[in-house]
């Protein structure tokens, strides 16, 4: 990892959105243990271990966040920004790590360690409280994106399209603009490169989006969320989430 800084502890713990409500001796402890981290590594299984070796709060920015099998297909895949949560506590044998990440826009977060964390719970049991609320939180958007994964190609990528979206901030009257290759969405969504293409190409000939080097502007967002009716989106619907 690149670029740490030092924290201002107090006004830390303030701007943290704490999944739950835990007291100020707790939330002290796991500033005080924390780092910055302002770059992310361009080191795959680095950023790998951000997931496995600890817990991360997304300060500023978007990833996603990406599930795969051991030979490395992708799965599942969720899109988290400022103000969530993502990691592991519970350190396991062996060397299969099934996630990894991959940033979309610049994002600087705030890390606790494994050492650190497993320091904090022989010292206050409190802590399994923070991790309860770890899970529970991420959970809809797994499930949601579990139940996309069933889908055919084209909502696939048109959900994640519009996810990544929903985390985003866009001015008004700005076409909405997402910076992102191809490649990068069919190793995070797991569909081969040339189908996405194929995809974003049916999409721009519908003008719902516009194509340019690594970048997709979506064109008529409006028109492009319709193409998710009908699925099951009981859990998260990102076409109520957009920000624009």
């Amino acid at each position: 990892m690149t670029g740490k800084s030092e924290l201002d502890q107090s006004a830390l713990t303030e701007k943290i959105c704490w999944p739950t409500g835990l007291s100020a001796q707790l939330k002290e402890q796991l500033v005080n243990s924390a780092k910055t981290i302002n770059t992310l590594s361009n080191d795959t299984r680095a950023n790998s271990d951000l997931v496995h070796q600890g817990v991360s709060y997304i300060f500023e920015g978007t990833l996603t966040l990406c599930l795969q099998t051991p030979n490395l297909k992708t799965i599942n895949n969720i899109v988290m920004g400022k103000g969530e949560w993502f990691g592991n506590y519970d350190p396991q044998a062996g060397d299969y790590a099934p996630f990894f990440l991959t940033e979309i826009e610049p994002v600087t977060l705030i890390h606790f360690s494994m050492p650190a964390i497993k320091n904090l719970v022989h010292n206050n049991l409190e802590t399994y409280k923070w991790f309860h609320s770890l899970a529970l939180a991420t959970k809809p958007k797994w499930l949601q994106a579990q139940i996309i994964s069933h889908e055919n190609i084209q909502a696939r990528v048109v959900y994640f399209l519009l996810e990544l979206s929903a985390h985003l901030v866009f001015l008004t009257g700005q076409t909405p603009r997402i910076s992102i290759t191809q490649q990068q969405i069919s190793r995070i969504t797991g569909i081969t490169r040339q189908r996405v293409n194929a995809v974003l190409k049916s999409l721009e000939k519908e003008k719902l989006i516009s194509l340019e080097r690594h970048s997709i502007y979506l064109t008529d967002i409006k028109q492009l969320g319709t193409k998710l009716d009908g699925l099951d989106l009981s859990i998260r619907d990102p076409r109520n989430i957009i920000r624009i």
